[in-house]
């Protein structure tokens, strides 16, 4: 089978790189083995903690000048409106978004309906509102956070009579389980009801808000007469899975094609250039460029053994540390910035040596910290649209 670029991956770096190539113009195959980490999501697009200016040389980031950085924070937020993703915030200016444990770290772009921060200090008071059995959301965390900003909270629990069905079985109240069970026209209604009996003007709901449905939320504020916004819950992340879906749906309305359940087995590299690579089903895969999007360690992007870190399909060059652990578990863990190494344009490198056409973005390369750095979104994105503008521009 022959492409012009084949992508190794499935998660966000993957496909916003690989809408950027398909409505470029070009033939793009997406190898994607599973469900990617955005089922783990938060549903928030994290950029930067800090200045840009004070990272490292080997920094994905520093790869990118300032112009062409917020050129690329821009054409992330226009890709997520493309698929129908709707945020609130600014590239130019971050805000906080507030975890499912309670906490508050910097955004650039948050779901639109999600509970921000800064939105959250000019309420009075709000209801929170959580579900009777639901182990995955922690509404005692989240009224802390907002009694600590001054916000007037009560806290009170619903139930329905197909959630109180599910509690019998405890995978059945799951959040996926809760939000398949709010498509239904007559689980609107009733919750919307609920809501509408509380005494304070803004209601908060954890993210479950419909599965197939994407006008739960409008539904609900509309029927109620209440605000109503959601705090993310523990995985996996019904906002992120239907952000995954909505990016892949984008990507093959553009003649893309998605080979899912593969998994690459091996790559082919001749005079330091990509032939192939073969699947898990017997599937031999052609192109001009490759992409690593494999992700990190969670992602089976890289390996790791007592002695060293390595790629995982085609063993190119990865950044190495001796020391790959902290004694003091909150501090920045070494084993955090290992990953593949590349050259200023997003290249890899074997021994040294360039690779021409194998790229690599996201989450596999080395030089960052997505958990210190508050970067994970914005280098699978920022580094995804400057390898798809390098493969367009060859």
């Amino acid at each position: 089978m022959r492409y012009d670029t084949v992508i190794i991956g499935g998660g966000l770096s993957a496909l916003v790189c690989g809408i950027e190539l398909a409505r470029g113009g070009k033939k793009v195959a997406l190898v994607a083995k599973g469900h990617s980490t955005l089922h783990f999501w938060s549903g928030s697009f994290s950029l930067l903690n800090g200045d840009k200016s004070s990272l490292a040389e080997d920094h994905p980031y520093s790869k990118v000048d300032d112009a062409q950085f917020l050129e690329d924070a821009y054409t992330a937020i226009e890709i997520l409106s493309v698929a129908g993703i709707s945020t609130v915030g600014s590239v130019d200016e971050s805000h906080r978004y507030i975890t499912p444990t309670g906490g508050a770290k910097s955004c650039f772009a948050t779901i639109e309906g999600m509970l921000t921060l800064e939105e959250a200090k000019t309420f009075k008071s709000v209801t929170l509102l959580g579900i009777e059995g639901f182990l995955d959301f922690y509404p005692d965390f989240i009224a802390q956070t907002l009694k600590d900003l001054g916000v007037e909270t009560t806290l009170d629990h619903f139930s329905l009579p197909e959630t109180v069905i599910r509690r019998a079985n405890p995978t059945e109240m799951r959040s996926v389980a809760v939000a398949r069970a709010l498509d239904k026209e007559e689980n609107i209604r009733a919750l919307a009801s609920i809501i509408s009996r509380c005494t304070t003007e803004t209601v908060i709901l954890p993210a479950v808000l419909g599965f197939e449905r994407s006008d739960v939320w409008e539904r609900l504020e509309t029927l109620s007469g209440k605000i109503i916004r959601t705090v993310a819950t523990m995985p996996p992340s019904v906002e992120g899975i239907k952000t995954e879906r909505a990016l892949r749906r984008v990507f093959t309305n553009f003649g893309g094609t998605i080979l899912s359940g593969h998994t690459v087995e091996c790559g082919n590299i001749v005079d330091n250039c990509v032939q192939s690579i073969t699947t898990s089903k017997c599937v031999t895969l052609t192109a001009d460029n490759f992409v690593l999007a494999t992700g990190s360690f969670i992602g089976g992007g890289l390996t790791s053994d007592r002695d060293c870190v390595g790629e995982s399909i085609f063993g190119v060059d990865t950044l190495q540390n001796t020391e790959r652990v902290s004694r003091e578990l909150f501090e920045q863990q070494p084993f955090m910035g290992l990953g593949v190494v590349t050259d200023n344009d997003f290249r890899t490198l074997l021994s040294g040596e360039v690779v021409d056409n194998l790229y690599a973005c996201g989450a596999v390369l080395g030089g960052f910290n997505p958990v210190k750095e508050g970067s994970g979104a914005g280098v699978s994105m920022i580094t995804a649209i400057e390898v798809a503008k390098r493969i367009l521009n060859r």
